[in-house]
């Protein structure tokens, strides 16, 4: 499965507007919120599964570890990466720009030899 992320951003953008009914009438600190939210839930599970591999104790609010599995790993990453791509747009910031050239200039600031080579679109 793959995902061309400037033909994803026009989908989230419309259902953040037309579903949810938030997208620029919310402040940027929303977004943030929303962004930190999902990476505390997925820390938070990571958190309860390395307790547990270390003798630590199973418990917890709504679940346990022994509930976590890779499907909800799986939303809350996915969920990570919708938000991140909504507070990409509000800034009008490319996000797979921001990954390339990030990506590219840490390799090339530590000497690394991977770097991304962007995919040429179609005129």
């Amino acid at each position: 499965m793959k995902l061309d992320l400037s033909s994803f951003r026009p989908l989230n953008v419309q259902r953040a507007t037309e579903g949810f009914k938030c997208y620029d009438n919310q402040p940027l600190t929303y977004w943030t919120t929303a962004l930190a939210g999902e990476v505390g839930e997925l820390c938070n599970m990571i958190k309860k599964l390395q307790r547990v591999e270390r003798g630590g104790v199973d418990g917890g609010s709504s679940y346990t570890a022994k509930d976590i599995n890779k499907e909800m790993l799986k939303e809350e990453i996915g969920g990570i990466a919708i938000y991140l791509d909504l507070m990409a747009s509000l800034l009008d910031i490319s996000l797979e720009e921001a990954i390339i050239d990030t990506f590219n200039s840490k390799s090339k600031k530590y000497g690394f030899e991977q770097f991304v080579t962007p995919i040429k679109s179609n005129p």
